[in-house]
């Protein structure tokens, strides 16, 4: 106590002055309009900073909540589009000249994480955060918004292997968009953006930059999923068929989240698939 006013008594001019200069403020700022308005706008201009920065870190901390409220949300309009329905055209009884659509939901999309991904292997595999528990079976197409990615070869109760797409084994069937020409598209264990497009007849029209996707002809992905584009093309005299180098659509390298594809019709094929077999 001895030592404060002892400090007080030693800086009290000090102090006085301060008193005295905070004053004149209050009564420039009572007297002023300019020094009223001045205040008020540099007080808001401090808020704005201040809840700028604050809704920056909780616009961060709930990132994460945000990001997977939006796949969700997408994998949900993927399921809207008409590539995941079957058209079922009936005839009414009562006008038989007369045709009504009725659109049957074929494909459903379950959304996961990619938590693990290869791609400098000559067999690269992806690890996503849904199995079993979650409805993911083997044989199933996954899928990102730039398009293919692979298909499920394993899964645990929570988690799932797929095969990527850079993998030498994995195959998918696509065609030249607007056409009914396909061939399977298979990676050559080289560039990870570059595919090669197989059993196109030399006689089909085709140029660089060309829009190539899934035929649909596959249980693992709807028709019309983007592939990739025409990079390169090439027609040697002895082949029937075109060398065709696709630039893919889909960024291996950074994949975030990813759409697992579920066939409500595949156990329906597969059970006609198995019989013809016989």
């Amino acid at each position: 106590m001895y030592n404060l006013i002892r400090f007080l008594v030693r800086y009290h001019l000090f102090f006085f002055f301060l008193l005295m200069e905070g004053f004149c403020f209050f009564l420039i700022y009572q007297n002023s309009q300019y020094h009223q308005a001045s205040f008020v706008n540099m007080a808001n201009e401090v808020n704005g900073r201040v809840y700028k920065s604050y809704s920056g870190v909780t616009d961060y901390l709930y990132l994460k909540q945000f990001s997977d409220s939006l796949v969700k949300e997408n994998a949900s309009l993927h399921a809207r589009l008409l590539e995941s329905k079957s058209d079922n055209t009936v005839v009414p009884k009562e006008q038989t000249d007369t045709l009504t659509k009725k659109m049957e939901q074929v494909y459903t999309y379950i959304p996961a994480k990619v938590i693990r991904n290869s791609v400098n292997q000559s067999a690269n595999y992806i690890y996503i955060n849904r199995g079993k528990n979650q409805g993911i079976t083997p044989q199933m197409g996954v899928i990102d918004p730039s398009g293919v990615v692979g298909q499920v070869i394993n899964v645990s109760d929570n988690y799932a292997a797929v095969m990527s797409l850079l993998n030498k084994k994995f195959q998918v069937s696509v065609k030249l968009k607007g056409s009914n020409y396909f061939g399977p598209l298979s990676w050559e264990g080289k560039n990870t953006t570059l595919a090669k497009l197989k059993e196109i007849p030399k006689h089909v029209k085709m140029k660089v930059g060309d829009t190539l996707v899934t035929s649909g002809y596959s249980e693992l992905f709807p028709e019309n999923v983007m592939v990739g584009t025409v990079k390169r093309m090439n027609a040697e005299p002895e082949e029937n068929f075109l060398d065709i180098d696709v630039a893919l659509s889909t960024n291996m390298n950074n994949l975030s989240y990813v759409y697992v594809v579920t066939n409500l019709k595949k156990k329906e094929l597969l059970l006609l698939d198995s019989v013809i077999k016989k």
